[in-house]
């Protein structure tokens, strides 16, 4: 019965250092994809350029003037998006309209809550560029 005891424990020990070794994993991965996703600039900036890096065997230089070209593309690209984004607030607008006339009257609040955060984060977002 105790050798039962003591394999059990061993056994639980194991599985425990299993699981707390996935959830690690798992919330670094997390962490990581939320940073790319989110577009974090410094991070989808050097993704980028480790990622060719590795690829292409980019040597030292190539790599400082690749960091300049995707630091110069994100810039214009955040200039674009400003010019569109008045268009694209107004059919955002549109939307929330429509989808709010087929609620009911108990899901409205909700729908407003999450559109609040969803434009929360969307201007977090713009204003971390």
């Amino acid at each position: 019965m105790k050798k039962w005891k003591v394999l059990g424990s061993v056994l639980l020990v194991f599985l425990l250092g299993i699981l707390t070794g996935a959830l690690l994993m798992y919330h670094k991965c997390q962490q990581k994809i939320e940073n790319i996703v989110s577009d974090e600039p410094r991070t989808m900036r050097e993704f980028i350029v480790q990622r060719l890096t590795r690829e292409l065997h980019l040597d030292s230089v190539q790599m400082d003037q690749l960091r300049a070209i995707v630091k110069e593309t994100r810039a214009e690209m955040r200039n674009a998006r400003k010019q569109i984004r008045p268009q694209i607030e107004e059919i955002l607008a549109r939307s929330q309209d429509r989808v709010r006339a087929l609620l009911r009257p108990d899901q409205l609040a909700q729908y407003d809550k999450i559109v609040a955060e969803h434009k929360k984060k969307r201007e977090n977002a713009e204003h971390d560029e």
